[in-house]
């Protein structure tokens, strides 16, 4: 037994519905190890129930939900002889996991696929985001180098509307923004909807303001509370959005996708010792 989180789920038993006592036969007979690690879908899926049944049973034990349970959970793993740098290590882990697995249960890599033909087929390709966004746009730059793709990326807001105010048809913009809400993306996404340039966002919210230019947009479900500005989880789900992308590219370009990244392999190849 392990403090007070799998107490409270021992003592539920005497209480439980059926479809509960399913619930705690599972989460006891389950690692807590591997549970921390868990997203709601996953231990849902698990224990074959409803993850909104899964919630209820949660708020049932005194947490807010299962996030909050876990939270928990993980803290008290991490109190087993470990230091509270070690938990909180692991919870940042967990949350990176989470947005990743998050994400790639709702990403559509058909969507990908046709995106990949849009960038392959594009004269010019920019790439842009502000604040934390620009780390994430700066990878798009620096992935696709490495199939021979040529990104134009900067940071500066006022460079970035001149760039894409001379884009045209041809070309293709990739805007980056988590909110979808950040008026300088926003302009740069008006400007290259005048010009008719290709636009693809990427973004946690479907409905916002930037999504509405968007000719393809792909989602990251890991969304930041107010305070999370540029979250390290969000900017993970990002991440692999990217290399998911990059895949598909790859996948396009077929055999001249392995040898565009051999002779980038080859290319720094003496650079480490």
């Amino acid at each position: 037994m392990i403090g007070k989180a799998l107490d409270r789920v021992y003592a539920a038993e005497n209480i439980a519905t059926k479809t509960e006592k399913k619930i705690i036969e599972g989460i006891l007979t389950t690692s807590p190890d591997e549970i921390i690690y868990l997203s709601i879908s996953d231990l849902a899926s698990k224990l074959k129930v409803a993850e909104a049944t899964l919630v209820r049973f949660c708020q049932k034990m005194g947490y807010n939900g299962f996030q909050d349970f876990k939270l928990h959970l993980s803290q008290e793993v991490g109190m087993m002889g470990k230091s509270v740098v070690d938990c909180n290590a692991k919870r940042i882990a967990m949350q990176m996991v989470d947005a990743i697995n998050e994400t790639s249960r709702s990403i559509n890599y058909a969507e990908c696929l046709k995106i990949a033909e849009l960038l392959i087929k594009s004269n010019k390709i920019c790439a842009f985001g502000v604040g934390n966004s620009a780390i994430t746009a700066m990878e798009i730059s620096n992935v696709l180098a490495r199939i021979g793709i040529m990104v134009t990326f900067t940071a500066d807001s006022h460079l970035q509307a001149m760039i894409t105010s001379n884009l045209t048809e041809n070309d293709t913009v990739i805007l980056i923004s988590v909110s979808g809400s950040t008026k300088d993306i926003i302009d740069v996404a008006e400007i290259a909807k005048k010009n008719r340039v290709n636009i693809v966002v990427i973004t946690c919210y479907d409905h916002s303001p930037l999504a509405k230019y968007a000719d393809h947009i792909l989602l990251s479900t890991r969304r930041e509370a107010a305070y999370e500005g540029g979250s390290v989880s969000t900017i993970v789900s990002i991440s692999y959005i990217i290399n998911v992308l990059y895949q598909a590219i790859n996948d396009k370009l077929g055999n001249n996708g392995y040898e565009y990244t051999m002779r980038s392999a080859r290319s720094v190849a003496n650079k480490s010792l």
